[in-house]
């Protein structure tokens, strides 16, 4: 039966992924209850040759050390913890992320202070939204459907005109030169947000607050009725080489590399309608996604993001991510290192000088380093480039195996008992 499981849980990981084949095979009842019969067959096996003589000490200590491996993995199962961490230079972080979802639903009366009023554990993998049966959110104005899951997709934007007056603007583009061409929306969540746009030696930014970063060249875009206003930045200058205000089909040509930028369409207020393209399986591009239905209107809510829903007195933000777990201490990223194979840009390795705890004791995270804490191994996973910087994202593996210990001995256990079996063996081959 064992075999079985795991032949179907490795082409169910092909074919899908871990987290499906953990979902519907590995963490499966069926798994469960093989293994808990393998666990009382070893008891009564050991059981059968009572009385115990001195030659069954071997036999006893393999077996004995078996189901200790496999009570181990039952407690870090209940009791572990293992995802990941993202720290962000001179920010303090104490939360990991972990594969299991959640819900949670936000509300505020102004926009701006959101109290959470509803928060649940979720599994729309293992357990499906079927559409006569939509999943609920209830609130004191009107319910909150969700009226579909699906665990594959691929998001396709539809930006278009919006009535809401929280709205922000909408700004379509082109950059064209003999070398580069690029076609993108900057869209705004709110009037106040800033949207950024990086293309390596250019950056573009609209909205919100804003600080000139000299080591660019920049478009600064500033959002009107009719249009929006320009200004274009050289490298190591904090004043525009020029300025000017640009409408619906406008174009202007940068001081620099010889670009044309060109609005090929622009909304005062704009709000962004997503689309999807279900899949059968999962692809590097696909995400998890939820049907959400609310006074008539539908809308797509992706996995790690958040909906905002209007009413007559409140807004509310419906956020579907991945559950975050405290760690119990912070850590800040002091310094992150990476070092490049000669000659190429593929990293070779890297590590994060890091400082933990409410002391601050500091400490050097590399690949084949882990940081040992409260009983917590953190290990160095990846890293990643905050956008429009050259400053990098630490990302970090944090493990938390309360079982450890127990599976440890059992293999100890176990390995004497395969000792003492041959030390047997041959006491018998001389009798």
């Amino acid at each position: 039966m064992l075999s079985i499981l795991i032949c179907i849980g490795t082409i169910v990981e092909s074919r899908y992924d871990a987290v499906a084949a953990k979902a519907f095979v590995y963490g499966s009842v069926w798994m469960n209850l093989t293994m808990g019969t393998l666990v009382l067959s070893l008891i009564a096996v050991i059981a059968s040759r009572w009385p115990w003589q001195k030659k069954h000490a071997a036999f006893i200590c393999a077996h004995i050390g078996v189901i200790m491996i496999l009570v181990g993995a039952v407690i870090t199962q209940k009791k572990g913890i293992d995802g990941t961490m993202r720290l962000i230079p001179g920010e303090k972080n104490s939360a990991v992320t972990v594969s299991e979802t959640e819900l949670i639903l936000y509300r505020s009366q102004d926009g701006n202070n959101y109290e959470v009023v509803h928060s649940e554990p979720v599994d729309f993998l293992k357990h499906p939204i079927k559409s006569d049966q939509p999943f609920l959110i209830k609130t004191k104005e009107s319910d909150i459907e969700l009226v579909e899951s699906v665990p594959y997709g691929l998001p396709k934007q539809n930006v278009q005109n919006s009535l809401i007056a929280q709205s922000g603007a909408g700004l379509r583009f082109q950059m064209t030169n003999n070398r580069i061409q690029t076609i993108e929306w900057l869209v705004q969540r709110n009037v106040f947000e800033k949207i950024n746009y990086d293309m390596g030696p250019v950056l573009l930014s609209m909205g919100g607050l804003w600080d000139r970063n000299l080591q660019r060249h920049e478009i600064r875009l500033v959002p009107k009725d009719k249009g929006a206003q320009y200004a274009f930045y050289r490298q190591n200058e904090k004043d525009p080489a020029f300025k000017g205000e640009i409408a619906e089909g406008g174009k202007v040509v940068t001081p620099w590399m010889g670009l044309e930028f060109r609005m090929l369409r622009y909304f005062p207020k704009a709000e962004v309608k997503w689309d999807l393209e279900k899949l059968d399986h999962p692809t590097p591009q696909s995400v998890a996604a939820l049907l959400v239905r609310q006074g008539g209107h539908e809308n797509w809510l992706f996995l790690n993001d958040y909906l905002k829903i209007f009413t007559e007195r409140h807004v509310y933000l419906l956020a579907y991510r991945n559950r975050q777990v405290d760690l119990g201490f912070p850590l800040e990223l002091k310094n992150f290192k990476k070092l490049q194979y000669p000659g190429s840009t593929k990293a070779m390795a890297y590590e994060s000088s890091v400082s933990y705890g409410d002391d601050g004791k500091e400490a050097l995270i590399s690949m084949n380093e882990p940081l040992q804490h409260e009983g917590f191994s953190i290990y160095q996973a990846g890293f990643d480039q905050l956008p429009n910087s050259s400053q990098f994202v630490s990302i970090l593996s944090v493990n938390r195996d309360p079982g450890r210990i127990l599976k440890y001995m059992g293999s100890l256990i176990m390995t004497l008992g395969i000792l003492l079996l041959f030390y047997f063996r041959k006491q018998y081959s001389r009798k």
